[in-house]
């Protein structure tokens, strides 16, 4: 009886990943995101319509719906429309229609069955045979005229994507008439090939607003996790980079279902953040394109240990720095309140863990390091040192040190974003504009490992406007760099 409970719960994670790689897909790419509105209603309407009666297709449709809906510019509610036999043999007519384009002097003749086939099966979880109803249902019932050696063509290529076959799906590409059933097998291996590289994974801890979630939204480079003043994170939420997607893939805790994210993800992680009920909060979407990275990177972040009104939050970060898998830890520190009481509590319990797992890297973040304030005999070097001394005294004789400031780093991305700015935040960017853009205020000048990442600054554009204010892109560039942000690379 167990084995078969195991079994099902693996059916069961593979199916929810499965369908995960599936809202993976660059759908702003498909051929069908370039044609007129008639055909890409037809398209989508007649996907969902077939695909509606497989059973784990009715699990995760919802998130599926969610992404055609924004990228093919379609209501949900006409996309789940019932069809009768006629509107979708209709339907099927327009999509097996042949059209014609001319491009650089050359005439080419198309249609989209072959492609409409092999994403309908692509939405059927699992091994396909050609006695399959969805097959059957498709090619013969409702008329697309595919016939028998082109459907089993079709059949064996995505049953070879699915295994992972690479190279036996890419021989099913030779005729030209399969032609746009390349970027299923694009789409598909890079997905599956990038989930197979080793993941590095960064638990981010510290105190009640020493500005964990503010560092975490300047990694993503939008600001999607609430980051308040007062105590904001409640629970653990983990944060996945999948570097090809352009939306948010959201999950909690040990749930069978996922949601798609488009429009309203900081809501929504409101939401999720004060919901008694749920405990983690899973959440997957690229790094901020500034960072440049490709490879597997998670960060877990977790409550602020000194909420007097919520001692759990302690419990919670304490139990994450003991059970969570990581590589490294992520400490932050706030400039502003060096060694306070509760501070040394949370140090004294990660030095006392790692001490027994000492592959573990423990890296502090001081951030904040933009309010010093120089004119009360505060300094960036006076600030290095004495956090050496108290990281000394609390037991890392040679601790990993970068000064930060996520907020300015979050800034600047909102600028080359060209996001409005509160009448407040442009009066604090004018002022970073000026202050990070002096050598004299490179905070990475003052890391105990020099900042081995260069960015590469876009040629495309040299400026970019806000409120009628000119900002040059290179400077912004050089003021985020100088904000320290960059030299989280040393580290991943």
């Amino acid at each position: 009886m167990q084995v078969v409970e195991d079994n099902v719960r693996i059916q069961r994670e593979d199916s929810l990943e499965y369908y995960k790689i599936i809202c993976s897909f660059p759908y702003q790419n498909h051929p069908i995101f370039y044609e007129n509105d008639s055909v890409r209603k037809a398209y989508i309407k007649l996907l969902h319509h077939y695909a509606k009666k497989d059973v784990h297709y009715q699990k995760y449709y919802k998130p599926i719906i969610t992404l055609y809906e924004h990228c093919f510019n379609i209501e949900e509610e006409e996309i789940c429309k019932e069809q009768t036999s006629q509107s979708s043999l209709k339907l099927a007519k327009e999509i097996r229609k042949t059209r014609w384009k001319l491009e650089k002097a050359k005439l080419y003749v198309y249609n989209y069955k072959y492609m409409f086939f092999a994403h309908y099966l692509l939405l059927i979880y699992g091994y396909v045979s050609m006695d399959h109803p969805c097959v059957l249902d498709v090619t013969y019932k409702h008329n697309l005229k595919i016939n028998y050696k082109d459907a089993e063509t079709i059949v064996r290529f995505v049953n070879a994507l699915k295994a992972g076959d690479f190279e036996a799906a890419k021989s099913y590409l030779n005729l030209k008439k399969f032609h746009y059933l390349r970027f299923y097998y694009d789409a598909y291996k890079k997905q599956v090939e990038f989930l197979k590289d080793v993941e590095k994974r960064y638990l981010i801890v510290g105190t009640m607003s020493s500005g964990k979630s503010t560092f975490l939204n300047s990694l993503i480079g939008q600001e999607i996790f609430p980051s308040q003043n007062e105590a904001c994170t409640s629970k653990v939420f983990t944060y996945a980079h999948r570097p090809y997607i352009k939306h948010f893939i959201v999950q909690h805790d040990q749930s069978e279902f996922f949601d798609c994210l488009i429009d309203g993800v900081e809501s929504t992680m409101n939401d999720l953040n004060e919901n008694p009920l749920i405990e983690h909060v899973y959440v997957e979407g690229k790094m901020s394109d500034i960072f440049q990275v490709e490879s597997r990177v998670v960060f877990i972040d977790t409550p602020g240990t000194n909420n007097s009104m919520n001692r759990s939050h302690e419990d919670i970060t304490f139990k994450a720095i003991q059970s969570e898998q990581y590589d490294a830890i992520f400490y932050l520190i706030n400039a502003t309140q060096l060694g306070t009481d509760d501070d040394r509590r949370l140090l004294s319990y990660v030095k006392e863990h790692i001490e027994n797992n000492s592959d573990k890297q423990v890296v502090f973040i001081v951030n904040k390091a933009d309010e010093i304030d120089e004119e009360a005999n505060e300094s960036l070097q006076g600030l290095l040192e004495s956090t050496k001394t108290y990281l000394k005294q609390n037991g890392f004789e040679k601790p990993s040190i970068i000064l930060l400031s996520a907020y300015v780093g979050n800034l600047c991305q909102k600028v080359l974003k060209g996001e409005d700015l509160t009448r407040r935040e442009q009066n604090q960017f004018d002022f970073f504009y000026d202050y990070f853009a002096e050598e004299t205020q490179d905070l990475t000048k003052y890391a105990t490992i020099p900042c081995a990442f260069q960015p590469e600054v876009p040629n495309d554009q040299r400026e970019v406007k806000i409120k009628n204010k000119t900002y040059d892109i290179k400077r912004i560039y050089t003021v985020l760099q100088q904000s320290g942000i960059y030299q989280i690379k040393n580290y991943m």
